[in-house]
C-alpha cells in the first residue's frame, strides 16, 4: 500500500473538522499503533480513505501541537496493560484540526481507543497546559520524558497525585458534560464516586489530625515521673499512674498501625483515594464502552459498516466486561479497606477509654496532693485537650467511614451488589 500523507500546510487550515457530540469512535492497532480497524465516524472525521488508515501508523492523524509527553505517558502506561485516557489534538488528511478525549486500553495482540468530544471545564485546563507545556518542549529543548515529567508536576500543581488520578477526573467530567449537552440525566455511580472524593480527603485530614495529636503526648509518661521524683519517693501514686499511662499509650500508639498502609507508607485513605481514583476511571470508562459497543452494534445491524466488523463488536464487548469487573473489585477493596478502618477506629475509641481513666487518677492524685501539686498542672491540662481532641477526631473518623461506605455501596456495579450486602451484613456483626 502506498500511502499518501497530506501536505496541507499546518497553517493553512486553523479550521476545526466538524463531529458531532453524540458521535463516538473508535480505532484498534496491533502492538505498534499500527491501524488494523475503526469504525465510519473515524474513518469520517479524520478524512482518510479505509485504504490509506489500515496498515498506517496512527500517528497519521497526530496534529503538531500535541506535546510529545503526552504519548510518552500514553505508551509508558499502556505497555503496562494500563488503560489510559487523554485529551487529544488530532489533524484530518485535509489539515483541519479536531479534539477528542481517547482511552486506549491494551488488548490482546493491541489497543483499542475509544473517542469522545470533550466539551467539560477540565478541557479548557487541558488546552492552556498543552500549550504551556509544548512552548516548554520548543523553547528548553525537551526531551519527550522531561516533557512528561512537566506534565506530571503540572498535575501535581493542579492537586492531581498522579497522571492516573488526573485521568479519572477528566473522564468522568466529560461523561457528566456529555450527559448535559444531550439531556440526559447524570449517572448515579460516577456521582457516587465524585462525591466519595472530597469524603476521603476529609477522612485523611482526620487521620493526620489523629496521629499528630498521638505525636503531641509521645513525652508525658517521662513529664510524669519528672514530676513524680519530685513530690514522692520512688514507686509512689504518680510514679505507678505514668508507667500505666506509658504501657497504655504504646499499645495505643501501636494500635495506629491500622490507620497506616506501611507497604506504600501512605495513611490507609492516601491509599484508597489513590484507589476511587482507579475505580472512577474504569467506572466512566465502562459507561462509555458500554455506549460505544451499543453504537456499533447498531451500526453492525444497519449495515453501514465494512465487512468484518463484528470481530470488532465482540472486542468492545469484551472490554466492557473487564471494566466492569475491574471497576468492582476495586469498590470492593475500598469498601473492605474502610470497614477495617472502622473496626480500628472504634477498637482506638476503646482503648483511649482505658487511657483516659488513667487521666482521671491523675487528677485524683493531684486533688490529694493539694498545693504540692502544681507542678502536675500542665501535664493534667494536657492530658485534658489530648482526650478532648481524640474523642473528637475518632467521632469525626466514624462518621466519615459510614458515609464512605454508602457511597461505595450507591457506586458498585449491580453484579457486585449482592457481594456488598453479604460483607456489609458480615462488617455489622
Amino acid at each position: 500500500m502506498s500511502l499518501q500523507y497530506s501536505t496541507t500546510s499546518f497553517a493553512a487550515h486553523k479550521d476545526e473538522a466538524p463531529f458531532e457530540i453524540e458521535e463516538l469512535f473508535f480505532s484498534r492497532t496491533d502492538e505498534r499503533g499500527v491501524i488494523a480497524a475503526g469504525n465510519e465516524v473515524f474513518r469520517r472525521v479524520s478524512e482518510y480513505s479505509w485504504e490509506e488508515l489500515v496498515g498506517a501508523p496512527h500517528k497519521i492523524i497526530r496534529h503538531p501541537d500535541m506535546p510529545k509527553g503526552v504519548f510518552y505517558i500514553f505508551w509508558e502506561r499502556i505497555k503496562k496493560g494500563l488503560a489510559t485516557g487523554a485529551y487529544v489534538k488530532n489533524r484530518a488528511k485535509d489539515g483541519r484540526y479536531y479534539w477528542v478525549y481517547a482511552i486506549i486500553s491494551p488488548i490482546q495482540g493491541g489497543y483499542v481507543s475509544v473517542r469522545l468530544k470533550p466539551t467539560s471545564k477540565v478541557f479548557d485546563s487541558a488546552k492552556a497546559a498543552y500549550a504551556e507545556i509544548l512552548k516548554l518542549e520548543e523553547q528548553e529543548g525537551l526531551t519527550p520524558e522531561q516533557s512528561a515529567a512537566a506534565i506530571r508536576a503540572k498535575l501535581q500543581e493542579m492537586g492531581f497525585p498522579s497522571y492516573g488520578a488526573f485521568s479519572s477526573y477528566a473522564i468522568a467530567q466529560e461523561m457528566h458534560a456529555r450527559d448535559h449537552a444531550l439531556s440526559r440525566a447524570e449517572d448515579g455511580r460516577l456521582q457516587s464516586l465524585k462525591n466519595l472524593l472530597p469524603t476521603l480527603k476529609s477522612l485523611d485530614e482526620q487521620q493526620q489530625s489523629l496521629f499528630a495529636s498521638f505525636a503531641k503526648i509521645r513525652g508525658i509518661p517521662s513529664n510524669m515521673r519528672i514530676v513524680a521524683s519530685r513530690l514522692e519517693p520512688a514507686g509512689g501514686p504518680i510514679s505507678a499512674i505514668s508507667q500505666n499511662y506509658r504501657l497504655m499509650s504504646d499499645e495505643v500508639t501501636n494500635h495506629l498501625g491500622g490507620f497506616r498502609v506501611e507497604t506504600e507508607n501512605k495513611s490507609l485513605s492516601e491509599s484508597v483515594i489513590l484507589r476511587v481514583y482507579q475505580g472512577l476511571f474504569m467506572m466512566a470508562a465502562s459507561r462509555l464502552q458500554r455506549e460505544v459497543k451499543t453504537v456499533a452494534s447498531e451500526a453492525l445491524s444497519r449495515g453501514t459498516e465494512k465487512d468484518g466488523f463484528q470481530q470488532e463488536v465482540e472486542i468492545l464487548t469484551k472490554l466492557l466486561d473487564e471494566y466492569t469487573l475491574e471497576a468492582g473489585q476495586v469498590l470492593m477493596s475500598v469498601f473492605n479497606d474502610v470497614t477495617a478502618l472502622t473496626r480500628s477506629a472504634k477498637d482506638l475509641r476503646q482503648l483511649v477509654t482505658g487511657l483516659d481513666s488513667i487521666r482521671v487518677l491523675c487528677r485524683v492524685e493531684a486533688g490529694r496532693l493539694g498545693a504540692q501539686s502544681v507542678s502536675l498542672t500542665p501535664v493534667i491540662d494536657q492530658l485534658d485537650t489530648f482526650h478532648v481532641e481524640i474523642d473528637r477526631t475518632l467521632e469525626q473518623i466514624l462518621e466519615l467511614a459510614d458515609k464512605i461506605k454508602t457511597l461505595v455501596e450507591a457506586a458498585m456495579p449491580r453484579s457486585f451488589n449482592g457481594t456488598l450486602q453479604y460483607q456489609a451484613t458480615m462488617a455489622r456483626r
